[in-house]
């Protein structure tokens, strides 16, 4: 590596970067907010950073990025990201396959009980003593009006009251955080404040906001989390802190100038002011809850995988650097345990299965799926890793669910002509010939495609493809592997066939098992011998087809009216607990009420897991 640097052009997106020359594409696109997938986190492993060098080149491709790269990929100028090193002023195409897209995190439902944390309350200032401080004529008012007395008073709120004239010399709404504190004085007596309630996902940030007067959602949004330049899962992101002293610092500040950006565009869509969101909850997974709060991962990486902190948290917003109300505070909901982490207590405050007499089950299915069992006498938890191969990463022609995915697919069992329906389009393929130019597969599209490809024969019990159906369709790939065509080149916006590979199902296979495994585990654990109620919460959970994930058996048998896709349950919980203060008395109660199965000390885990390998499953 030398001292030289060079400018990188990445395009569609017209971001550019300086990069030292033998540095990688990818650290190049890091520094430049470029999102390149990179599903093995840059090892060099998967050949899912693929980026093609439009105008100057790149050092000579090594033996393994060669080994990676498709057939003819060369001569078109496609390099892998991780593995390219600059040498010299280049622009750098970076196709829709492996650009790191956003999507919705809906819930369903909405707060019913609006007793929040912050409260506002009118007085007039022109009332009363002239002669008196400002501060002690708030305190005064707010006594003998609402019998609210020995307020502290943040200060900024002094540096408000301490200004003349302006709008704050009759009618005012003053902002009470917990009966204690002033954290704002609002000119007139229909101010607006607002309330924020953010799910901070290992791929997807999702920020919900509320008028704390009424509980009425105005707006919501998402955006990739900048995190996955560092990693794609969180134990790629514990290796990154460990590996780098500032690892965690630098996590931190990619994420907070996100949530802030998000915050803004979300302000300017809608029509308020990001300044008018006095107060905030927070949920994630245990490292994501770690990172946004500047402390390093590391010792979840560690055997017993125990956290630093797990009990609820009160931060102010303006010392992390996120622009809300300058005396808004962010309420961190507690972790339960280990990688179950306060996105798991939010489901829990939106499902209340702690309340119930019937058992539930209850899978959040992201990067990293969380499986809760039990009702108001036990509830257990688990975590485990599903999320790669089932959003589409680690697969061959896999991608997220963004607009080009395909969502769903369907496999004639007569002829294995294929028809399948794309992200952002309606309808399905032969209402529209070749006019939905998909891009890759989706999670939902993927479970679809493999429990259809087990129904009409083509592939078993095992997996594997079978050898006795005859269709153009499936065939060997250029690798020599099995493959089955989904969507053929003329069809897509890529130019080149979406497949299911062999190996793509194996991959199925193991994340479908992991769930499956974990689910028994928790059965077992619990005595319980069938499944009568489940709730499947997530983004993904809301796309995938019941009777597909039951015909693979994404997890144990249950009758499907009997399961409830629900969204986004983790952002619903932090929302009920930004519109009621009780909601937060309730996650500190019910995070130590679980109990936390550590899947990798389980004996029975593994049979399981073996089990579930099998499509649907079989039992032992």
């Amino acid at each position: 590596m030398t001292d030289e640097t060079s400018r990188i052009l990445f395009a569609p997106s017209s971001k550019e970067a300086t990069g030292a020359e033998g540095t990688t594409i990818l650290e190049a696109a890091r520094e430049a907010g470029v999102y390149i997938d990179a599903p093995c986190s840059g090892k060099g492993l998967c050949g899912g950073c693929r980026v093609r060098v439009m105008e100057g080149e790149a050092e000579a491709p090594s033996e393994q990025e060669s080994g990676l790269l498709r057939p003819g990929d060369g001569e078109l100028g496609y390099r892998l990201a991780c593995m390219a090193r600059i040498r010299g002023d280049m622009t750098v195409f970076v196709p829709q396959e492996s650009v790191l897209g956003q999507g919705e995190k809906p819930f369903t439902g909405r707060s019913g009980v609006i007793d929040p944390v912050v409260r506002g309350y009118r007085i007039d200032l022109a009332e009363g003593d002239g002669d008196q401080a400002r501060v002690e004529r708030v305190a005064r008012l707010m006594a003998q009006q609402y019998d609210i007395r020995d307020l502290i008073t943040d200060v900024t709120v002094l540096k408000d009251l301490g200004r003349t004239g302006g709008d704050l010399e009759g009618r005012v709404t003053v902002l009470v955080r917990t009966g204690k504190e002033i954290i704002g004085v609002l000119p007139g007596w229909d101010a607006r404040y607002l309330g924020l309630a953010l799910d901070i996902g290992t791929t997807t940030i999702a920020a919900y906001v509320g008028d704390l007067r009424d509980g009425q959602l105005i707006a919501t949004g998402s955006a990739t989390n900048p995190q996955v330049l560092f990693g794609s899962d969180i134990m790629s992101r514990i290796s990154y802190s460990s590996r780098h002293p500032d690892g965690a610092r630098r996590m931190q500040t990619a994420l907070i100038a996100s949530i802030d950006a998000l915050v803004r565009r979300m302000a300017e869509s809608r029509g308020f002011d990001a300044h008018e969101i006095v107060d905030a909850t927070v949920v994630g997974n245990t490292v994501m809850h770690h990172i946004f709060l500047g402390i390093p991962p590391d010792r979840l990486g560690l055997w017993p995988f125990m956290p630093t902190l797990r009990q609820s948290l009160d931060v102010l917003a303006r010392d992390l650097g996120i622009g809300l109300g300058r005396a808004s505070y962010l309420h961190i909901l507690p972790l339960e345990a280990g990688f179950v982490g306060a996105d798991n207590v939010g489901v829990l405050l939106s499902d209340e299965p702690h309340r119930r007499a019937e058992i539930s089950l209850i899978m959040d299915l992201g990067t990293n799926g969380e499986i809760v069992l039990g009702n108001r006498e036990r509830l257990l938890c688990c975590s485990c890793a599903t999320g790669p191969a089932l959003e589409g990463a680690h697969i061959s022609s896999g991608m997220r669910a963004i607009e080009g995915a395909i969502e769903k697919v369907r496999i004639d069992a007569a002829t294995f002509e294929v028809d399948y329906a794309v992200v952002g389009k309606e309808g399905w393929a032969r209402d529209h010939g070749a006019g939905l130019e998909p891009a890759g597969l989706c999670g939902s599209g993927i479970i679809d495609a493999v429990a259809h490809l087990y129904t009409t024969g083509l592939i078993g019990e095992d997996g594997a493809f079978s050898q006795d159906r005859r269709t153009a369709r499936l065939r060997k790939g250029e690798a020599g592997m099995m493959e089955f065509v989904v969507a053929w080149r003329a069809e897509t916006r890529t130019g080149r066939d979406i497949v299911l590979t062999q190996k793509d199902i194996r991959e199925v296979q193991l994340a479908k098992a992991a769930l499956y495994a974990g689910c028994r585990v928790l059965m077992d654990r619990l005595k319980v011998a069938s499944i009568s109620r489940m709730v499947i919460a997530g983004a993904f959970g809301m796309h995938i087809d019941k009777a597909s994930a039951l015909t693979l058996g994404l997890f144990p048998p249950c009758d499907p009216a009997a399961i409830a896709m629900v969204g986004n349950a983790a952002g619903h919980g932090a929302y009920l607990a930004l519109m009621d203060k009780e909601k937060r008395k309730e996650a500190d109660r019910v995070a130590p009420f679980v109990t936390h199965v550590e899947l990798a000390r389980e004996e029975a885990f593994q049979r399981e897991f073996m089990n579930g390998l099998s499509i649907p499953f079989k039992r032992s």
